[in-house]
């Protein structure tokens, strides 16, 4: 990082530009859809069913005009079926709505379907070939371009011109300054950052027209008298004429990823209700509208791109961050560290795991029985547990933890003799060793495998995925964290540790 960069980057004179695309079709698209949702809201009493198939014809649109591919490659052959199969359904139970109205979506989702073209794409590379001379162009998108997007892209640029690309959340952390900036989207689909920091002598969102584009100055501080701030912020800066949106809907696509997290939330809270091996968990969301659950007592490997040696280290959950790099297992991220661990323990292991399933399958058979509350009270009132809590207790049933720091008195709890006792004890403690060493041996052996080469990927995608030949083939993801929500949700261990998209 150079500092006379930083200093550069607030000296900057930059022109902020607002632009449109147009597309017919897409436009249509959109208004049938915002058509569809007051439909079903005012006439249909917002049917379960309906607002599911809004929800993913709005995935389909978002993700027409979120890509950079012709249209008629965007959307897969196994979403068309589904899409296809889905309008049935509505002909056949709803048959004055979809006569009415979901009719022509299809119409419309078929024209767009083959339609070998790609707007967005056209519009940029016009704009970029009337360049003069050679510039340096730095392109943000909300999600990653594929690699054959970005290929298919610069085949009809003019090879003066050097284009990065970034995604929001990575552009974050550059410093460089570009001849031209371009955001593909509105400021209001980006985040707050785009509209205090500045990074190209013009700076130009480019929009569908079915979305406003405009901007207007931040003000400094909210509760004081602007008489008393003086800010240089917008200083140097010339702020476009906005452009309001020529299509009326009314949909965003930040819902998508609500709607998806609230209903895995929702499948987990009826799957779940009376499991006892059920986690306590946060939701880590990740660049690309992907997110996953992170056990809250849980250590979380974290790549440092900046070290030259130790660049992936264990952090505690609790002090993760956003903008972290975390190492996640694509099979089963929680079961990893248990698998080097019993390699450690070797010929040991198989009854040093019988030992722990034993004593955790008494105390299931006890929560099963009695219930998790009575026996939360039963640990903690009788047999003087501190941290008898019935968060605590589904952890110890769980099979990914090992023993909890008063397993001796638990152990007494549950009428083990006192040479059992002994023995699980001291079997628990070599587990543990065990796993602790395998945490450090996890992240040497993915260090020899890794360089921080692998940055100018990880900002461009906000991932890196790839595979391990220290673990058997074993494929791994480096994930940028792009926020944290420390709320506490019961997840069934199957469903920690690996990305999620909302699709």
């Amino acid at each position: 990082m150079s500092f006379s960069n930083l200093v550069d980057l607030y000296r900057l004179e930059s022109n902020i530009v607002f632009s449109h695309v147009k597309n017919r079709k897409l436009s249509s698209f959109a208004e049938y859809l915002d058509s569809y949702r007051k439909e079903v809201q005012s006439k249909y009493d917002s049917d379960q069913h309906l607002n599911e198939v809004l929800n993913f014809l709005r995935r389909v649109f978002f993700k027409l005009v979120g890509s950079f591919m012709p249209y008629n490659k965007v959307i897969s052959e196994e979403v068309q079926n589904e899409l296809l199969k889905r309008f049935h359904q509505i002909k056949n139970s709803y048959p004055e709505l979809f006569s009415s109205l979901v009719i022509e979506i299809a119409k419309t989702f078929k024209d767009i379907a083959e339609t070998n073209e790609n707007s967005m794409v056209e519009y940029l590379q016009n704009y970029i070939n009337n360049l003069k001379g050679s510039n340096k162009i730095a392109i943000v998108t909300k999600r990653a371009l594929t690699v054959e997007e970005k290929n298919k892209f610069v085949l009809a640029i003019e090879e003066s011109h050097k284009i990065n690309y970034y995604t929001e959340n990575s552009f974050r952390k550059e410093i460089n300054i570009y001849d031209e900036v371009l955001y593909i989207g509105s400021p209001n689909y980006f985040g707050e950052y785009v509209r205090t920091i500045f990074k190209g002598l013009k700076t130009i969102f480019v929009s569908y027209d079915m979305f406003a584009n405009s901007m207007s100055p931040k003000s400094g501080f909210k509760d004081i008298d602007t008489k008393g701030v003086y800010s240089t912020i917008y200083e140097k800066v010339v702020i476009g004429k906005p452009i309001e949106k020529e299509v009326l809907i009314n949909f965003e696509e930040k819902e998508l990823l609500n709607n998806a997290v609230n209903k895995l939330l929702d499948e987990q809270i009826s799957s779940i209700s009376n499991s006892s091996d059920a986690i306590e968990a946060s939701i880590v969301y990740l660049e690309n509208d992907r997110f996953l659950f992170a056990p809250q007592d849980s250590k979380i490997r974290v790549f440092f791109p900046e070290e030259k040696r130790n660049f992936i280290k264990q952090k505690n959950f609790k002090d993760l961050e956003e903008d972290d790099y975390i190492v996640v297992r694509n099979e089963s991220d929680t079961k990893l560290i248990a698998e080097v661990a019993d390699q450690i323990l070797g010929s040991k292991s198989i009854k040093y795991r019988d030992s722990q399933k034993r004593w955790k399958k008494r105390l299931r058979y006890n929560v099963e029985k009695k219930g998790i509350n009575r026996v939360s009270q039963i640990l903690s009132r009788k047999y003087g547990l501190k941290t008898a809590s019935t968060v605590s207790i589904r952890n110890w049933c769980n099979e990914d933890s090992i023993s909890p720091t008063e397993l001796q008195k638990l152990l007494r709890a549950l009428k083990f003799t006192e040479n059992e006792i002994k023995e699980i004890y001291s079997r628990m403690q070599e587990i543990r060793r065990a796993h602790l060493k395998a945490g450090r041996l996890i992240s040497t052996k993915l260090m020899s495998e890794l360089s921080t080469e692998i940055l100018h990927e990880l900002k461009e995608q906000g991932y890196y995925t790839f595979t391990s030949r220290e673990f058997n083939g074993a494929s791994f993801n480096i994930e940028r964290v792009v926020s944290i929500e420390f709320s506490s949700y019961l997840i069934a261990p199957y469903n920690l540790m690996k990305a999620i998209e909302i699709d």
